[in-house]
C-alpha cells in the first residue's frame, strides 16, 4: 500500500520525544526510576499506534459512511460528562471507565471533521449550507462549552473556518462571519464564559493581576524560554528551567517546557516536525480522489494546525491561557489516541490518492 512516508516520519519523531518530555516533566517519588505519568502516556501511544496502523489500512471512505453514528455518538458521550463526568481542576470534562480517565471532547474533534467533511461532500458551499454545518459545529461546541472547556470550542471553531476555506466558500462570506464573531464576541463572553476564563484574559494583559496564580505560571514560562539559550537547560533538570513549580508545564505550558530543556533547537525541531504534519496533511487532501477525502484531511489537518498554533502561542505570550494540549507532546492519552488516529486516516486518503507520494 502505498503511504506518505514523511508522515510517518514525523510520527516516529513526534511520539518518543513526547516520552520523554513527560517523564522530564513528572516529580519522581522516592524509589521511582520511571514516573507513572511517563508510562501512562506510552501504553496510550502504544493504543495510539494501533489505531493509525488500523486506520491507514482501511478504506477511509467507511468514515463517510459512518459519518452520522460517529457524530451522535460523540454528542452522546459530551451529553454523558455534563451527567456523570468526573471534575478535575475546576471543570468536569472526563469519564471514568473501567479506572481509566477518557476526554470525549478530544473523540469529539475527530467525529466534527468526520461529520463536516460528510456533508461538504454533498452540499455546495452555499450560504445556506454554511449555516448547516455552523449547525454542526455549535451543538459540538455547546456541549464542550458546558463542561467547560473554552480551549477545545476555539480548537473547533478554528479547524471549521480552515474546513470552509477548502471547501470553497467565497471570501465575502468567510469575511462576514469573521465580522459577525467580533460584533458578537463581546456579548457571548460577557453572558457565556465562565469567570475564571475571563479572569485568564484579564491576566494575560496584565500578569501582576494575579502574581502567585496564573500570572506567576506566565512569567515562569517566559523567563525560563528567555533563559534556555539555544541548546537549554538539559533534559529532566526541571528546577534549573523555572517550571518546577508550574503544575502545567506537561500539558498547557509544555512547549514552554520543552523549550526551556532543549532550546531553540528543541523548539524548531518541534515546529519543523508539526509544519512536515500541515504539508502532508494538505499535500493528501490535494491528492484526495474525492470530494470527502479532500475536506476530511482538510479538517484532520486544520485540527492539527490551530491547536498547535494556539498552544505555542499561549506559551509565547500571544494568546490567553485556554488548556488546549501540545499535539503528540502534552501528557493526555485521549488526545494522544485520537491524534495518532488521524494521522493513519490521513495515510489512508494518501494511500488512495490520484498521485504517488514520496
Amino acid at each position: 500500500m502505498r503511504t506518505d512516508r514523511w508522515l510517518w516520519l514525523a510520527v516516529i519523531a513526534l511520539i518518543p520525544l513526547g516520552l520523554v518530555m513527560v517523564a522530564s516533566a513528572a516529580e519522581l517519588a522516592a524509589g521511582q526510576r520511571v514516573a507513572p505519568e511517563a508510562i501512562r502516556q506510552g501504553l496510550y501511544g502504544l493504543a495510539g499506534l494501533a489505531a493509525m496502523a488500523g486506520a491507514a489500512r482501511i478504506d477511509y471512505r467507511w468514515f463517510q459512511t459512518g459519518a452520522r453514528v460517529l457524530f451522535v455518538g460523540s454528542l452522546a458521550l459530551l451529553a454523558a460528562v455534563i451527567v456523570v463526568g468526573v471534575a478535575q481542576h475546576g471543570a468536569q470534562r472526563w469519564l471514568s471507565i473501567g479506572g481509566m480517565t477518557l476526554q470525549p471532547a478530544e473523540f469529539a474533534k475527530l467525529a466534527l471533521a468526520v461529520a463536516l467533511a460528510a456533508y461538504g461532500a454533498e452540499q455546495a458551499p452555499r450560504v445556506r449550507n454554511v449555516l448547516g454545518s455552523a449547525g454542526l459545529l455549535a451543538v459540538t461546541a455547546g456541549l464542550v462549552l458546558l463542561q467547560p472547556d473554552l480551549g477545545t470550542v476555539i480548537v473547533l471553531s478554528g479547524a471549521w473556518l480552515v474546513f470552509l476555506i477548502g471547501w470553497g466558500v467565497s471570501w465575502r462570506t468567510l469575511a462576514a462571519i469573521v465580522l459577525t464573531v467580533v460584533a458578537i464576541g463581546p456579548i457571548a463572553f460577557a453572558v457565556a464564559i465562565p469567570g475564571y476564563q475571563r479572569e485568564r484574559l484579564a491576566v494575560f494583559f496584565d500578569p501582576t493581576r494575579d502574581p502567585l496564580g496564573s500570572g506567576f505560571n506566565l512569567r515562569q514560562v517566559e523567563i525560563a524560554l528567555g533563559t534556555a539559550g539555544v541548546t537549554g537547560h538539559g533534559l529532566f533538570s526541571g528546577a534549573q528551567s523555572h517550571l518546577d513549580t508550574v503544575a502545567a508545564r506537561s500539558s498547557d505550558f509544555m512547549f514552554g517546557f520543552l523549550g526551556a530543556e532543549l532550546g531553540l533547537l528543541g523548539g524548531l525541531l518541534l515546529l519543523t516536525l508539526l509544519a512536515l504534519l500541515v504539508w502532508r496533511g494538505f499535500t493528501a487532501a490535494a491528492h484526495a480522489s474525492d470530494a470527502f477525502g479532500r475536506l476530511l484531511a482538510i479538517a484532520i489537518t486544520g485540527l492539527v494546525l490551530v491547536q498547535g498554533g494556539v498552544n505555542v502561542a499561549v506559551n509565547l505570550r500571544l494568546f490567553p491561557a485556554t488548556g488546549i494540549p501540545l499535539p503528540f507532546i502534552s501528557q493526555g492519552g485521549s488526545s494522544l489516541v485520537v491524534m495518532l488516529l488521524c494521522i493513519g486516516i490521513l495515510q489512508s486518503i494518501a494511500a488512495r490518492g490520484q498521485t504517488p507520494r514520496r
